[in-house]
């Protein structure tokens, strides 16, 4: 007999959580790792959110994403069923905090450069957001390059519009590192981000359409965006950004590297080609996270969920609403189907010890 196929019933596949601070639209990494779990889910698999440093859940997904947050209910119903889980950290997250015992690393950007380990145990399950990045992880299994920039918002401007002047953005290399930043950009509006006075995802589509280039100091999603409106974009090397993490999937259309009046004229002429470009990689990534799955489904098989894990950055139900939840299913009971029938289901279940939170 085959097995059930129906919409009604969840498959028993093993879940994934994935870690990661609470949704910034102005951070790439961010971004892929809630985009990963959303798609995990698009896919058929379970996954969840599990929100660190910690945030208010009403504030921490996008709620246009399929991203539930993991809680301690999930967490005991998982281990109680058997299925052991299959977690992903972002690379400047050190160790395994949440004594996990299945760890994808999901190297998003060059390892300890934005925190974390510089290396990876061999138990760990690497992935790497980029060919650059994979380059440099031993035993990197899969290249996941998911599309962060939105190309319905970026579009290049009505055909015949004149552009004129530039824009640039040191943000990281400015603010963090305290770079110089060089004349080429002197006068030009910078982009900020993360600030009270930063521009609005529109404000910066606008500058993108009529600005005729886009300097960039640092690796950043916003050169993406910047072709994808039909900017070209020259990155500007410094002592902090030495490599585009990016350079393989992005192929060489639409951008140079360094400030080569050649390099420029060749960057205007191919940025159409630029956005064609990105707009291949969605099927790509997709190819490679149904390849994760496959990968990470099997290998989980051969790893024994012993030790329950941390639950530290999991909601939790308080005693309070444990005591309520509890009193209302009574009460209902009582309404519906009579106090003897609903004493004889406690009965009954005390003896069984059946009484919980949820029914598997």
């Amino acid at each position: 007999m085959s097995e059930l196929e129906t919409v009604f019933f969840a498959k028993r596949r093993n879940p994934y959580y994935v870690v990661a601070p609470r949704y910034v639209r102005t951070s790439a990494g961010i971004k892929v790792l809630h985009f990963l779990c959303h798609a995990l889910n698009r896919m058929g698999e379970t996954a969840f959110l599990i929100i660190y440093p910690h945030s208010p859940p009403y504030l921490s997904t996008h709620p246009a994403l399929n991203t539930p947050l993991l809680t301690k209910r999930v967490m005991d119903y998982h281990r109680e069923s058997g299925l052991t889980p299959i977690t992903i950290y972002p690379e400047n997250m050190r160790g395994n905090p949440l004594n996990a015992p299945f760890v994808v690393r999901y190297v998003l950007n060059y390892a300890g450069l934005l925190g974390g380990d510089e290396a990876y145990p061999e138990s760990e399950y690497c992935i790497s957001y980029s060919e650059a990045i994979a380059a440099t992880v031993p035993r990197s299994r899969h290249t996941i390059f998911v599309p962060a920039s939105d190309p319905q918002l970026f579009t290049p401007p009505p055909a015949g519009t004149k552009r004129q002047g530039g824009c640039f953005y040191a943000g990281k290399y400015k603010y963090y590192h305290g770079g110089k930043t060089s004349p080429v950009t002197e006068g030009m509006e910078e982009i900020l981000r993360d600030r009270p006075d930063a521009q609005t995802p529109d404000q910066i589509r606008d500058l993108f359409r009529r600005c005729e280039v886009f300097y960039c100091y640092e690796n950043s999603a916003l050169a993406i965006e910047a072709m994808l409106c039909g900017c070209p974009v020259v990155f500007l090397p410094n002592e902090h950004f030495t490599d585009l993490i990016g350079k393989a999937e992005l192929g060489t259309y639409g951008y140079v590297w360094g400030d080569d009046p050649a390099g420029l004229a060749r960057a205007k002429e191919t940025v159409v080609q630029a956005r064609e470009r990105y707009m291949e990689l969605f099927a790509l990534a997709e190819q490679e996270v149904r390849r994760f799955v496959d990968g990470t489904q099997a290998a989980v098989q051969q790893v024994t969920y012993d030790e329950p894990m941390s639950d530290a950055y999991v909601p939790k139900i308080k005693a309070s609403e444990r005591y309520f939840s509890v009193v209302r299913t009574i009460w209902l009971m009582v309404r519906e189907r009579g106090l003897l029938y609903t004493a004889n289901v406690i009965k009954n279940r005390l003896k069984s010890g059946r009484i919980k939170l949820y029914e598997a």
